[in-house]
This record gives structure tokens, C-alpha cells and sequence, in this order.
């Protein structure tokens, strides 16, 4: 094996290391019994990405090259989903690449584009939980990298509910990444307050307006 070989096998390696390290769970993990954001988004990921896997027909004879990742824009969680692409072909016994230049022309390249990945809440007035639900919509597409031939192409979505004790909303969030931090809704007094303004004003007009004629 060249050297340029091991030293990009050993970058390749160090790549998923770190990945995989930044994953490990957090603190909060040990003071709940309930799922991080962070876990909950991965696990909406992994299984878009298996039913991706299950779905694209990747040829026999391209089992042995490397399988280039490439990521279509920039989100903040290109760097997740690469990961569980990679982990995932790695299980089912594929060379993964993490530079284009170490594959060759009948290579495959996993291309990916994050179209929706986000956490949302919904709280009632003086609720106790969260309506927590986790999103993730993937666009993937298989192709060859000599000739861009198109395998396989297709959009998966994952969505994922669950319910959560509104104290401990802070302890599951992801300070560092955006799409793992809770949107929250929560509803108000204003929303059952403002209808029944409406609905007595409008009836003192339509009084006013009969009992004048």
C-alpha cells in the first residue's frame, strides 16, 4: 500500500473518530431519563438513512471502490448526517472516502441535501409536558462519479413524538447546534381572550344595529 494511500486512510479514520466522538452522550444524559434533542435528531437521521440504504440499488462490481459522501449545501448538521451515511455503509461492508480524489472513475459518490431538520414543542397554558416532535427530511441520490449516472434518487422524511417534562426542556437542548434546540409554542390567555372580544363586540353592533331601526 503507498503511502499517500495510508495516509489518507488514516485521515479517513480520524474523521470518523471525532464524528463519532461528538456524538457520545452528553452530560444531560446522566440526570434524565428522557432523550436529548441531539438523540432524537440522530435517530430520525439513521433511520432515514437506512430506508435510503434499503432502497437504492448500489451495483455488485461497486462493492470493492470507495464511496465518496458529498454533501449538496451547507446546514449546520452536514457534518451528522455524513457520519450515519458512512457508519452505515461501513456496515454493510463499503470503503468510504472522505476526499474525491481517492476514488476512482467507476466510484460511487452518496450525494445528500438537508431539506428540513428541526425539534418543535407545543405547550399548553399551564401544561406540566412538551409535545416534543423531531423532523428530518432527506434528499439523497446514488450515482456513478465517471458519468454521473443516476441509480437511485429519492426524498425520505422521519418525523418522531414524544413527550417531555416541561423543567427539563433546558437540561435536553443543544447549546452548540441550532437545529437541535426546541422551537417552542406555547399557548396564552390571548388566544382564548381575543376570540370572545370579537365575538361580544360584533354582537353589541348587530344589537345596536336592529334595536336603531
Amino acid at each position: 500500500m503507498s503511502q499517500h494511500r495510508k495516509t489518507s486512510l488514516m485521515r479517513d479514520c480520524l474523521y470518523r473518530l471525532v464524528a463519532l466522538l461528538l456524538l457520545l452522550p452528553m452530560g444531560a444524559s446522566a440526570i434524565t431519563p428522557y432523550p436529548s434533542n441531539m438523540d432524537v435528531i440522530v435517530q430520525a437521521i439513521e433511520e432515514a438513512v437506512d430506508e435510503a440504504l434499503g432502497q437504492s440499488d448500489i451495483p455488485t462490481d461497486a462493492s470493492n471502490l470507495p464511496v465518496f459522501i458529498a454533501a449538496q449545501g451547507k446546514h449546520d448538521a452536514n457534518w451528522l448526517v455524513d457520519h450515519v451515511l458512512a457508519h452505515r455503509l461501513l456496515e454493510r461492508g463499503f470503503s468510504v472516502a472522505a476526499d474525491s480524489n481517492n476514488v476512482s472513475s467507476e466510484g460511487m459518490r452518496f450525494s445528500f441535501r438537508i431539506l428540513d431538520l428541526g425539534i418543535t414543542g407545543q405547550s399548553g397554558l399551564r401544561g406540566s409536558h412538551v409535545d416534543r416532535q423531531s423532523r428530518v427530511t432527506l434528499a439523497l441520490r446514488l450515482s456513478r462519479e465517471s458519468d454521473n449516472t443516476v441509480y437511485w434518487q429519492d426524498e425520505i422524511t422521519r418525523l418522531h413524538a414524544d413527550s417531555i417534562p416541561k423543567k427539563q426542556l433546558e437540561i435536553l437542548q443543544h447549546s452548540t447546534y441550532s437545529f437541535a434546540q426546541t422551537e417552542l409554542e406555547e399557548q396564552s390567555w390571548s388566544k382564548f381572550v381575543e376570540p370572545m372580544i370579537v365575538s361580544t363586540v360584533l354582537g353589541g353592533l348587530i344589537y345596536l344595529f336592529f334595536s336603531n331601526r
